[in-house]
This record gives structure tokens, sequence and C-alpha cells, in this order.
């Protein structure tokens, strides 16, 4: 006896579609990567992978079932989201769906349900190695469960009145349905359900060499030896099923859902599929507002993003320069950045935006205003497209920010050319950091607050000439489905003054963020974005700040636009705040 039910993931139920292939492939993917470590419960989408076979794969285009083979390869080539993403829709489609899903002729958004919307198709996805065909000898398969401690997926014929299912032709046995037996078919069972052949795919965990579940015949009558003895099967594989947890294998010991197959069906009538351990490789991005580590710790609040520019807000500089690399030309092209204000470098980011299709070609460097060079990329990445990334490069600590800062970008090889499209500076300051000048627009000290937003300014003069605005409007705005004109909340400001900072807080009831545009309309119409992220997570309760209106006028109708961009959802506006420094 033997099983692997400790790295199992919670039974699942495929409702009334008929992708039990997809269900079993995606629980050998949770139980991987549960035994991987890395991620505690994984809970990927089978909706997902059911459209990924269908359409990225292209197999099994004109009918609802898959296989394991194709299922893997889905997952291998081009990887699946999480449920969380993609969440299962426990019934087919129908022409209240879509018109044409109906007769043998159905497109294939019938068998998909309908297809991932751009920021599904855009979210982190999962992948496992090849899949590996396994002997469904009852030996290679207990053989490559031993040794890897992995499941394997076994698709097979159907026998309804083995698996004691309800659209039996022959009497079925309840007591074997609710323990989860499933015995080799008798003669007449496959007979009978050959007229409606059907497949099935579950996961095999493990097996009970002693187990002995009495025969039966096609009457449902227990068979018996000529002595009357009960003529009994033994050795079966335990397996997780994907009919959910309320009817098949409810008395099963290893909890409900799950069964017990005979080693001879298996033998003569699956197909065996395996695969090898993930290599989960989870960095986390530091402004994205997601766990993408899976360490329960978000983006600043991570460790690992102590050096990253967005936990330290810093003197930023930029330049948009959108000027054509010259393809085989070593001297390249250079781009400036002019900073006129004092400071010591403690730590620099490099922040580029060039678009090249084979980068292995491509060196930059940065020039500092004393003449110092760093070389930031030598071409490295073969042929990788485009280097969007942050370089921190250490050669200019303890210089001056002063002068002019120079990017020299290269194409060091024929046939292929590109464009630096933008790039910028991002100083972190040291040693004797200059005081913060409070009403020149500049910020002195490189802390990330200019004038009277940083704390420095509280008490200068210069931030006490007008009254500070903190209005709020708690008046809830519903936001329609997919309505491209959205919600819109006003607050008006009477008080008159010039905003030197500006911060927007709101608190909104939605299931899917992913789906809003959150935008904050000035007096003069002015239009900034505040939010439009793929997150896949539910409300949006969050301050923006709005650097973009420093200068600006305060008094007047400042409006929140919230726009749901996609359908399915709907939600609120609950309240939102705006608070300006004025002065």
């Amino acid at each position: 006896t033997f099983d692997l039910i400790d790295t199992q993931s919670r039974v699942k139920s495929q409702g009334g579609r008929g992708v039990c292939s997809i269900f079993a492939t995606v629980a050998l993917m949770e139980h991987l990567y549960i035994k991987e470590g890395t991620i505690a419960n994984p809970d990927f989408s089978e909706q997902f992978l059911q459209w990924s076979v269908k359409t990225e794969v292209g197999d099994f285009t004109d009918t609802e079932g898959s296989n394991a083979r194709s299922n893997l390869r889905a997952i291998n080539r081009f990887g699946i989201v999480t449920e969380e993403v993609y969440p299962y829709q426990t019934s087919k489609w129908s022409t209240a769906n879509d018109p044409r899903c109906t007769g043998d002729d159905m497109p294939v958004v019938c068998y998909t349900n309908g297809e991932p919307t751009p920021a599904m198709l855009e979210a982190e996805r999962f992948t496992l190695p090849p899949g590996r065909y396994v002997n469904s000898n009852t030996r290679s398969i207990k053989a490559f469960i031993t040794e890897n401690q992995q499941g394997v997926i076994a698709g097979m014929t159907f026998f309804y009145q083995s698996w004691n299912h309800g659209a039996s032709p022959l009497k079925v046995n309840k007591d074997y349905w609710s323990e989860g037996y499933v015995l080799y078919p008798n003669g007449t069972d496959k007979t009978r359900s050959l007229e409606k052949r059907a497949g099935h795919a579950i996961l095999l965990i493990g097996w009970d060499d002693d187990l002995e579940v009495a025969t039966v015949d096609g009457e449902g009558n227990v068979i018996k030896d000529a002595e009357g003895n009960p003529v009994m099967e033994k050795g079966f594989f335990v397996f997780k099923n994907s009919w959910g947890t309320s009817g098949f294998g409810i008395r099963n010991k290893f909890g409900a859902g799950y069964g017990y197959l005979s080693y001879k069906y298996v033998q003569e009538y699956a197909t065996v599929y395996g695969a090898g351990l993930p290599e989960v490789k989870t960095d986390e991005v530091c402004d994205d507002a997601k766990d993408n580590d899976l360490d329960g710790k978000i983006d600043c609040e991570d460790s690992d993003c102590a050096d990253d520019p967005a936990c330290n807000p810093g003197l930023k500089f930029s330049e948009e320069p959108n000027v054509a690399i010259p393809d085989n030309n070593p001297a390249g092209i250079s781009s400036v950045i002019a900073v006129s204000q004092p400071g010591t470098i403690g730590k620099i980011f490099v922040k580029v935006n060039i678009e090249h299709p084979y980068i292995g070609d491509l060196t930059v460097k940065l020039v500092g205003p004393d003449g110092t060079e760093v070389l930031l990329h030598n071409r490295t990445g073969s042929s990788t497209d485009n280097i969007q990334t942050t370089f921190t490069p250490t050669g200019f600590d303890g210089k001056s920010i002063a002068g002019d800062w120079t990017l020299v970008v290269a194409d060091n090889a024929a046939s292929d050319a590109g464009t630096l499209v933008s790039w910028s500076l991002e100083f972190m300051l040291t040693g004797d950091v200059p005081a913060e000048v409070c009403d020149d627009g500049i910020d002195n000290n490189g802390n990330g607050y200019t004038d009277c937003a940083d704390t420095e300014c509280i008490d200068d003069p210069a931030c006490q000439t007008a009254e500070d605005v903190d209005i709020s409007n708690t008046t809830p705005v519903a936001i329609p489905d997919n309505a491209p004109a959205g919600a819109t909340s006003t607050i008006t400001v009477d008080s008159e003054g010039t905003a030197s900072s500006v911060m927007v807080s709101v608190d909104i009831t939605h299931p899917f963020r992913g789906d809003l545009l959150v935008k904050l309309i000035h007096p003069d119409n002015t239009e900034i974005v505040l939010y439009d992220l793929e997150e896949y997570e539910e409300n949006l309760i969050r301050t923006f700040s709005v650097p973009e209106l420093a200068g600006k006028v305060v008094t007047g109708d400042w409006r929140l636009v919230v726009i749901d961009q996609y359908a399915q959802d709907a939600g609120t506006l609950n309240s939102w705040r705006l608070q300006a420094t004025v002065q």
C-alpha cells in the first residue's frame, strides 16, 4: 500500500462539462507544484487550459474533450494562469451564450466557453516540463510513482457500470459508488458501454495491493464461484477524481472524491502520462501591488525591493529622445540629461527603454559629468529583443550629480536597427544633502518630495500662504459594467491658491479591479490616469500622489471618473478624498 495524499490539492468538480482530462492534468500540475514547495496552495485554471489546448495548441477543436498529451503540451509550451485570474465555468455554453453553440458544427468558443480577456492573457503563466509517456503495465506505473514520488494521469475508455455511473443502462452499486470502487468491466458492461462510447481521466496517486472487492455481473449481482463464495477482484490504484465531494467516494478513506481503480482496468484500457517538477522562478516586482514571489510581502514591504527605485524615492530626471540607433555603427548615438542642482550620489538608477530586435548587437554606456564611463550593457542577450530595464551602476557613487550625463547606445553588427525611446536617471543622495528650497519646484534634497510636499517645508512661509485642501465625497456611485462613460463623482474646491502637491484617495468595491480605469480631472480639464493596471484582485482602496498637477490652481470642480472596461463585473465608488497642499 502506498499513497501521495499529502501532496494533493483539493478535489474539484468539472460540473456539467466533458473536461475530465483537463481536470486530471491540472490536478497533476497542482500536485507537482505542492511537491516542489514554493507555492503552498497552488490553484490553476482549468478554464484557461481548455482554451489553450484548443486555441494555442490547436488540438481537439471540434469537441469538448482532449487528452493528457495535448494538455501537458499546452502547459509546457504556453503555460496557464491561476484560477483567480480565469475562474472555471461549470456549465457548457449554449445558444444563450452564443447562437452558434448548437448542432455538430460549433465554433471553438462553444467548447472553451469563450476566450480569456487581454488582461488574462497577459497574466503570469505557470508551466511544467514536457509530459512523459508511462507504460500502463501495473509495475511500470508503480515504478514511476515510487521513483519520482509523483502521480500520473490515466485516460481510459469509460465503462458505465464499472464506475457505477447514473447514466449506466445496467444496474449499479450505490455502496461501490460511495466507496469509490471501480472494478474491471464485465462482458455485458463492455458491450453496452461501447454503444455510447465515452472516456474518462483521473490522477493516480497510489495503490492498495491487498484491497479485495466482490465482482458483479451485468445485472448487478455478485458473481460467485462453484462453492458459492464471491469472486473477488484484488489490487487497486488509488485515484483522485473530478466529480466533486458530495457523491462519488464520499466514504473513501482518503476523502470524498477519491476512489480505487482496478489494476487490470488500467492496464488494458488506459493511457498514462506523467511530468517532472516545475522550476519556479518568482521575482518580486516592486510596484505592481502583487506578492510576485509568494512570500507574503508585497512591493516595498519585501526585502527584495530594498534597492529598487520604486521603494527609494529620489531625484528624477528623464529624456524621451526617440532617436534611431544606426545599424553597425560603433559610434552610436548619444542623449544628454543636464542636471543643474548640487548633490552627492549615494545610489544611481538608470532606466532605459530601447527597442531593438537583437540586443546582442548593442552596447550601452553612461558617461558622467566628470568623464567617468560605466558600461551598462555589453552585447549580451543574443537574439532577445528590446532592453527595457533599470541598471544600478556603482561607478558613480560619491560623485556630484551636477552637470551633463550622457547615454551612448551603439549597434555593433549588421542587419538590425533600433530606437532609443527614452531613458531616465534617479539619484539617491548622500553626505551633505542640500536643504529643500520650498518654492523653486525642485526636489533639492533628493527625497522624492518637492517644495511643500516635503516635510522640511511644513513651517516654511512659502507653504503657509493658503489654506490646504482636504475634502471628501462620501456619496456612493454605481460603476456601470463595461460602460465607456463610467461613473463620475465631483469635489468642489472654493478656496484659492496653487497646489504644490496633490493626493487622491479612493475606496472602490469591485470583484475584479483589473477591469478598472480611474482618472482625475482637474478643473481646467487636465486628465490624469491614476489607475490602469492588470491586477487580479478585488476592490481598490489606495492613495495616489499626483505630481503632474503641482503648480495648478485648486479652485473649481475636481472630478473622479471610474470606468469598468470589461464585461461581467460591476462595482461601486464608495468615496474619495482630495488633499492638496496649497501655496
